[in-house]
């Protein structure tokens, strides 16, 4: 018996594209779009997009002043755990940021990374608010959960000017932590 190489070939090929493709169509309509519609639907995010690869879920996104990072991706966890598993998530924030916003953060980095070196979180929103208090016109606003601090700064006279930055609590041996959200 000769076997044909061109029906071969193409029903290979064609095979392969019908996997790929269905995976693909699969990954997008079944993981990713479900984030994205909970994510476009929580206040202040402007434009989500989500790529979720084997070991982590890519959160690229734009945001409005004063969004509450640690509620969305609490919220997210909730309500999208199933489809996370054990996937880390890596949040990439649009940044609006102006010279005087990067000047505050500036002035507050130091004390921030000082902090959290010697695990002392706590310090973190009273420097905080000490430097906003010496800058009118100006929030900033932190929080914490498990994994993450979540520093916002905002400018009060500037709705779309704002700056996110998302610090990883290194995790403490034996407590569960991880680095990442």
């Amino acid at each position: 018996m000769k076997i044909r190489i061109l029906p071969v070939a193409l029903t290979a090929a064609l095979s392969l594209i019908i996997l790929l493709g269905g995976w693909f169509l699969y990954r997008q309509t079944a993981l990713e779009r479900p984030i994205e519609q909970m994510l476009a639907k929580y206040p202040g995010v402007t434009s989500a997009q989500v790529n979720i690869t084997q070991k982590q879920a890519v959160l690229k996104l734009d945001l409005q002043s004063n969004v509450d990072l640690r509620g969305m991706i609490a919220e997210l966890r909730k309500t999208e755990g199933s489809l996370l598993k054990n996937r880390s998530i890596v949040l990439d924030i649009a940044d609006h940021s102006t010279p005087e916003i990067d000047a505050l953060w500036k002035k507050a980095s130091f004390s921030v990374a000082e902090a959290m070196a010697n695990k002392r979180y706590t310090l973190i929103p009273d420097t905080l608010s000490e430097i906003q208090s010496d800058n009118g016109g100006y929030t900033i606003s932190s929080d914490m959960d498990e994994h993450y601090i979540y520093v916002a700064l905002s400018s009060a006279s500037d709705n779309k000017a704002n700056k996110y930055i998302i610090l990883p609590l290194g995790a403490a041996p034996g407590t569960g932590g991880q680095t990442n959200a």
